[in-house]
């Protein structure tokens, strides 16, 4: 029941970006130079200004929860359990929450700082939990593998193989989290707006997002 209902939000909260991005593709950048152009609109108004966050959602869950940021970020990733193991494992381990209690915290924190407004969620599922609201974008970073391995590769100066593992396994918990909150399979089709990172720089895509916010009157 509790998926059914916890992307639904008042649709006057807001105003809110989410960015989801593949991995390989740095949504943080994006997120932070949004943040500073929106910001440099808002020179001497009065009007709230824009915040990007992404860690602080693990933390401010960890704090409700009273656990280690680590803990969560693990229970946040891991695969689905079905209910009977929750029961055990929340059984043996008296003192560690389930993993269903830990997403929905998580839900309840991304919820708080989108009632808030003028912020810009990175990653966490974002998307399925404020779709509902109006003054809303949403964003997707993505790339064709190969390209991205390669980057990631060069990046961390790791190997392609190892650099095609970390996305293969990032890939797939970035996705599992979103089709737990949607409580089904989901495609690019739940954002608004899809960028290739291969083909297009953040300076182009802060562009379009702004132009987006614009017309959408989110600005």
């Amino acid at each position: 029941m509790e998926r059914k209902t916890i992307r639904e939000m008042h649709v006057d909260y807001g105003p809110v970006v989410t960015i989801s991005r593949a991995y390989g593709c740095p949504g943080k950048i994006v997120a932070q130079d949004l943040a500073l152009n929106l910001n440099k609109r808002l020179v001497g108004s009065q009007t709230p200004h824009w915040k990007w966050i992404s860690k602080e959602i693990l933390e401010e869950s960890a704090r409700e929860l009273k656990l280690n940021k680590y803990m969560i970020k693990e229970a946040v990733n891991a695969n689905e359990k079905g209910v009977m193991d929750d029961m055990i494992i929340s059984l043996a381990q008296k003192f560690y929450p389930s993993d269903a209690k830990v997403k929905k915290t998580l839900a309840e924190v991304i919820k708080g700082f989108a009632r808030e407004g003028h912020v810009i969620i990175v990653g966490r599922a974002g998307v399925s939990l404020t779709r509902s609201i109006k003054k809303s974008l949403h964003i997707r970073l993505q790339a064709p593998v190969e390209w991205r391995i390669k980057i990631i590769s060069e990046r961390q100066k790791i190997s392609i193989d190892e650099a095609r593992r970390k996305l293969l396994e990032i890939d797939y918990k970035r996705d599992h989290l979103r089709e737990y909150f949607e409580g089904m399979k989901v495609d690019d089709s739940i954002f608004d707006i899809v960028f290739n990172y291969q083909t297009m720089n953040e300076e182009e895509i802060l562009e379009c997002i702004v132009k987006i916010m614009e017309l959408k009157k989110m600005i």
